[in-house]
């Protein structure tokens, strides 16, 4: 079943954004990592996957069980979807039946709310994360 169909079955609405993937990884990247140095960044293959953030420990993130705990807490009334190496990108409407569990066969998805106050990252690494960061 598709990502889409899964996710009409638990009364998400879904409104793609085609050709989004960039400006939305540009926009986490200002937002999330914006006070990592270019050289730092470098250092830890930032280009490669954002979550490296997470994993190389620049930012205080919770990780595993607790990310997924502080997920499913988060308003997801509305939130978005995009992929580290894909262009296609999701508002989620109605997103409360959204969890991390059904994230799990996703590889390098990040979700943020409108205001891109709080992250939700799955990795493709089955010992890596999944992440959560909210911003202070």
């Amino acid at each position: 079943m598709n990502i889409r169909k899964r996710w009409k079955n638990r009364g998400i609405m879904i409104e793609e954004w085609p050709g989004k993937g960039e400006e939305f990884r540009k926009r986490w990247e200002q937002v999330f990592a914006d006070a990592i140095s270019p050289q730092e960044k470098q250092s830890i293959y930032f280009d490669q996957f954002l979550w490296h953030i997470f994993s190389y420990e620049k930012l205080p993130c919770l990780e595993g069980k607790e990310a997924m705990r502080a997920f499913r807490e988060m308003n997801r009334v509305i939130c978005y979807l995009f992929y580290q190496e894909r262009e296609e990108t999701y508002m989620l409407i109605n997103a409360e039946n959204l969890r991390a569990e059904g994230l799990r066969n996703e590889h390098d998805v990040c979700v943020v709310d409108p205001h891109f106050t709080w992250t939700h990252v799955q990795t493709h690494e089955d010992y890596c994360g999944p992440y959560f960061y909210r911003k202070e």
